[in-house]
C-alpha cells in the first residue's frame, strides 16, 4: 500500500509537468524539464563544448552539464552528437 500512497495525493496521481511546454514528465525525474526541451536548450551547447574540447567523452560531457550521462549516450547513439576523431600518427 506504501507504493500506491507515493504515487497518489489528495488530488489524485501525483504529476510533473516540463516547465517549458507543459508536456507531462516522468514523477521521479530529476529535472523540471522534458527530453526535448532540454535538448533544445543543452544541445547546441554540448556540441560546442566537444568541439572546443579534444578529449571528452560521455561522462565529462554529462559532468560539465548536470545532466544523466544516459541522455548524453542517446544523442551519440542517435547520431546527433560526434566526438572528436584523435589524430592518428
Amino acid at each position: 500500500m506504501a507504493a500506491r500512497s507515493a504515487f497518489l495525493n489528495e488530488q489524485g496521481p501525483r504529476v510533473k509537468f516540463c516547465v517549458n511546454c507543459g508536456r507531462r514528465i516522468p514523477v521521479n525525474s530529476p529535472y523540471d524539464k522534458c527530453k526535448e526541451c532540454m535538448k533544445k536548450e543543452l544541445f547546441p551547447k554540448v556540441k560546442d563544448f566537444i568541439n572546443e574540447n579534444d578529449d571528452v567523452n560521455e561522462m565529462i560531457v554529462a559532468q560539465e552539464f548536470g545532466i544523466d550521462r544516459a541522455m548524453v549516450h542517446e544523442w551519440v547513439r542517435e547520431g546527433h552528437l560526434e566526438y572528436k576523431k584523435r589524430p592518428q600518427f
